[in-house]
Order: structure tokens, then sequence, then C-alpha cells
């Protein structure tokens, strides 16, 4: 229903949740999987809220409209959890949720997700939105590694 993928649209998000790596994310950058969803590190960063997660469910769902329920609650479940991890882990002020549907709502990867940013007094989240960037492993590592330890994924 209201779909948008080309019919040979490879998907990067179903990539990341067989644990494969896309080019720009991949398994290394995975915080928390189980059988319905997968949370890793964004690999595209906003610069004042780095280290952002996004969670995907591991079934091709294309956005809001087709998604199960059982695969949204679990999702949004879980985001609460991400934002009490920032609030312990990053020291976060805040935290901000969004979730984009068709190209009119800002949708640019075809499979359902849910951005969870830590926030900041004043960090402009949505002011810097074109001061985005793709960040490096390297960069991600440090806050891979201490959501995996606060999750208790190995």
């Amino acid at each position: 229903m209201y779909n948008h993928a080309p019919k040979d649209y490879k998907c990067p998000l179903c990539q990341i949740a067989k644990g494969e790596d896309t080019g720009k994310t991949g398994p290394d950058d995975i915080v928390f999987q189980n059988n319905l969803f997968t949370a890793f590190i964004a690999g595209k960063w906003w610069p004042n809220n780095k280290g952002h997660i996004v969670i995907i469910p591991n079934k091709h769902f294309e956005n809001l409209y087709d998604i199960d329920e059982k695969y949204l609650d679990a999702i949004h479940n879980f985001s609460k959890k991400v934002a009490i991890a920032f609030k312990e882990v990053y020291k976060s002020d805040g935290t901000s949720i969004r979730q984009h549907n068709e190209p009119a709502g800002n949708q640019d990867v075809w499979h359902y997700h849910l951005h969870v940013f830590p926030r900041y007094e004043n960090d402009r989240l949505y002011q810097e939105h074109d001061k985005k960037y793709w960040s490096t492993p390297k960069e991600r590592k440090s806050f891979v590694d201490k959501l995996r330890k606060y999750f208790k994924y190995d």
C-alpha cells in the first residue's frame, strides 16, 4: 500500500538485518538484535547528535502503512529503552524520535525505520540537517561499544 520502491530495489536495511555490510553501515554497527528487529548506530550523522540509533524490522516493510503491528510495537517499545540508554550512557538532555513515509514525507530508504536521536541543549538538530555526513566505522565504534555493553549484546 502506498509504495514507492522500484521493482529491482536492493534494500540496504534488509542487508543490515541479515548481518551484511552495505558499504556504509554493517554488522559492526549493530547494538541489539532479536527475532523482530535490529538496532544499530546510524552511519549518517548530524554534527551535534552523534551516535543516533536506527531501529528496523528484520522483515521487509516499506513504510508505516505496511508494517505489521507486532513489529511496530516491538520497535517503539525498544525506542523507549534507547532513550533511557542515551540518558544514562550519553548523558543526553533529551531524545527525539522520527520516522518518514513516502517521498513527500522525506522517506529515502524504502524500508520502515525509526530514528532515535540523543538531544542536547541548543543542539539545533533540525537546523543542522544540511550538515549531516557519513561517519566512519572508527567514529562509530565507541558509541557501538557503549550501547552493546548497556544492552548486553555481543
